[in-house]
Parts: structure tokens; C-alpha cells; sequence
């Protein structure tokens, strides 16, 4: 696997840093090169995954397939997805990592390059498993949540110096003050969390109507690389994204320009005020296991979506997400026999990740911020 481009050749590796394989990739889903996309789809929506490595004749890593790529690739394209091989549309030769390179310089490499997933590859180069940063990012936080919960007094102090640092009005970002103050104020040099208003600034739009159908849909979703936002008289009514395209629609063979996105769209999405920060989408988003979130007004007026990736590169560059990110493999309680194949039944998928709500741990104020929809 010579031409695959490896993270390890990208940067050295320090032996003591903590390797990949301690952020438990998910098991890959893998298919055949001659594969038809319908087919891949199908078997993703079947195992509700995202993504799926490609391998060639010989077994070995040919590309990757994301649910985004079915969108831009395939539909976008109108090319038929049960005549057309995942060959034709796939990532070939994908950036990958090994299992026992530097788990820091993983992820940073995925924050710079702006990769949703990285495949994994043991020590001779066979295929292992994949990481999705929305994951890992999760697990990040939710580590560094754990460090806090066994250091209160050093929260109040980070609460206290966000506050002075960042401005930010006490309860209102107090949660995420606690959790990454210290880290985020000498990662990112102090500066103040941008609002997603300022993130939206520019960005087209992907707004729909419920009876639009999903062809034109999905070649708006895929010029502007962001899931779809359904409007109805001025209110948001659902969200349709891409792994809605590739699960609900591609995989069920509907007609695509005879079904409207209103009947496959997930209904009465929750929303944030364009006011939120970065930072605290980032919370919102990890605290209910969101992908997206919807953008809108105190009036209603639909703004646009943010997700993960775009909050990621807004609070932040890759040197910051670099001690971020080492700050939480530091406070890693995950056995070092822990392995792809003994954890990866116990990883949430995407979709159980983006349906399952847990109890909100925010502050009062930012609670209000996710607007809780209409009873």
C-alpha cells in the first residue's frame, strides 16, 4: 500500500504518545470496488453507518465512500446509483493512519484537511478500522468532563478566567467555561468565541420548500456541502441530510425527482440562536449527539445549519485542537489493551448518535438556546 498517504510518514511519531489505537476506531464497513453504489448504500443504511472502505481484488485499501460523496457524486450527477460502480465515485487512495501511530497528530491531521473519517490500518497495512472525528471529539470532551468532575476547585478557576478572558456573562457559557476554560484560553490564545452568525456570514443557503423534490434538493445540498433546512411559511419544519439522502432515499430506490423532501425529511428539528457561540454549539451538539444544527432567529427567520466540522474550524486552528485533544488522551482511562476488535460492539453509530437525546447538562440560559420544539 505504498501510494496510500500515511500520517506517519506525514509527521514523526514519539513513541510515548498515546497511539491511535486507543480512540477506538468503529469497525469498517467494507465492499468491493465492483460494487454498485446501491449496493454500498444499501448496506450502510442496513448497518446505519456513513462511510465504507473499498478494497480492491487483492483485498487491499482501493478508496473510501461517504454518504456525503453519494450526494455530490451521484446524485448531484444523476448518474443511476444500481448501474453505477463505487469505483467511479469513491475517494481513491485515501489518506490513512496506523493503529499505532500518534493519536493527537490523527486527529489535528483530520482537522486540518477537514476529513470526516480516516481509515485505520494495522502495521502491514491491512485495514482495521475507521475513525469519524465527530466521534472522537465526543469521546474528547466527555473525557475532559470526567477530569473536571474530579477538580472542581480548578473549574471555578477556569470559569473565572474565561469569564474575564472571553467576557462571557456567568452561567451563560459557565458550563463549557468549566469544562475546556484552562485549555481552550491557552490553546486558542485568549480570543473570544466567534457566534455562529459570524460563521453563516457568506455561506449559501439550503433552504427548501416541503414540496421541493429530492433531486433538486440534493444538488443544493451538494453546491453547498450542508444538509438541507425545510421551510414552510417562513417556519423550520425539518431537516434532511446526507445520510438521510443515502438511507432513506438511494438505498429504498424512490424516484428521486417525484419524492418530496418533506416525506423523508426528519420533522421538527431542534434550533439554536445565530447569538450562540461556536463553543457552545460544540457543547449543544456533544450533549444531545447532534451532527447539525439548524440556525435561526428569535423571529423564526431560518438562518442556515452549522455542523461539527464548522464549529471545529471556527473556534480555532489545528495547533489548538493539537493540546486540546493531547489534554484529553492525558486524562485517557482506556486500558492499554484495549483493541479495535474487543471495543468496536460497543460504539454508537452515527444514526443512534443522532436520535438519542440525553438529558441537557447546560447551563439554564443555553438551554433556552436550543429552543425546545412545540409540544
Amino acid at each position: 500500500h505504498s501510494t496510500h498517504k500515511s500520517v506517519k510518514s506525514m509527521r514523526s511519531t514519539r513513541a510515548e504518545e498515546t497511539p491511535v489505537s486507543k480512540l477506538r476506531p468503529k469497525a469498517p464497513m467494507i465492499c468491493h470496488s465492483s460494487d454498485t453504489v446501491l449496493g454500498v448504500s444499501q448496506m450502510l443504511a442496513s448497518k446505519r453507518g456513513d462511510a465504507a472502505i473499498i478494497t480492491d481484488s487483492s483485498g487491499g485499501l482501493a478508496g473510501i465512500i461517504t454518504d456525503t460523496d453519494v450526494t455530490r457524486r451521484v446524485v448531484a450527477k444523476k448518474l443511476p446509483p444500481s448501474s453505477t460502480r463505487v469505483s467511479d465515485v469513491m475517494t481513491a487512495n485515501p489518506t490513512c493512519v496506523s493503529s499505532s501511530d500518534s493519536a493527537t497528530d490523527a486527529l489535528v491531521t483530520m482537522v486540518e484537511n477537514r476529513f470526516r473519517h480516516l481509515p485505520v490500518t494495522d502495521d502491514n497495512g491491512s485495514i482495521v478500522g475507521i475513525l469519524d472525528i465527530a466521534k472522537c471529539l465526543n469521546d474528547a470532551i466527555t473525557k475532559l468532563e470526567k477530569q473536571k468532575d474530579k477538580s472542581s476547585s480548578a473549574a471555578e478557576d477556569a470559569v473565572k478566567q474565561m469569564a474575564s478572558l472571553q467576557g462571557a456573562g456567568g452561567a451563560q457559557a459557565a458550563a463549557l467555561q468549566q469544562l475546556l476554560g484552562p485549555l481552550l484560553s491557552q490553546a486558542f490564545g485568549g480570543q473570544s468565541s466567534p457566534t455562529l452568525r459570524t460563521i453563516l456570514a457568506g455561506k449559501l443557503s439550503t433552504i427548501a420548500s416541503p414540496g421541493t423534490n429530492l433531486q433538486e434538493v440534493g444538488s443544493m445540498m451538494a453546491e453547498a456541502r450542508k444538509a438541507a433546512l425545510v421551510v414552510d411559511n417562513g417556519k423550520l419544519i425539518g431537516i434532511f441530510g446526507f445520510k438521510d439522502m443515502m438511507s432513506r432515499a438511494i438505498a429504498k430506490e424512490l424516484p428521486l425527482e417525484l419524492t418530496s423532501v418533506s416525506s423523508v425529511m426528519t420533522p421538527n428539528p431542534e434550533s439554536v440562536s445565530p447569538d450562540t457561540t461556536v463553543l457552545e454549539a460544540l457543547q449543544i451538539m456533544h450533549d444531545n449527539r447532534f451532527l447539525t444544527l439548524p440556525v435561526c432567529e428569535d423571529n423564526g427567520l431560518v438562518l442556515g445549519v452549522v455542523d461539527v466540522m464548522d464549529c471545529v474550524y471556527a473556534s480555532g486552528g489545528a495547533d489548538g485542537w493539537r493540546s486540546i485533544f493531547a489534554s484529553a488522551m492525558e486524562c485517557d482511562d482506556i486500558t492499554d489493551t484495549a483493541s479495535v476488535h474487543s471495543t468496536h460492539k460497543s460504539v454508537k453509530s452515527v444514526k443512534s448518535m443522532k436520535s438519542t437525546t440525553r438529558a441537557v447538562k447546560m447551563a439554564d440560559t443555553t438551554v433556552l438556546k436550543l429552543r425546545p420544539k412545540a409540544p
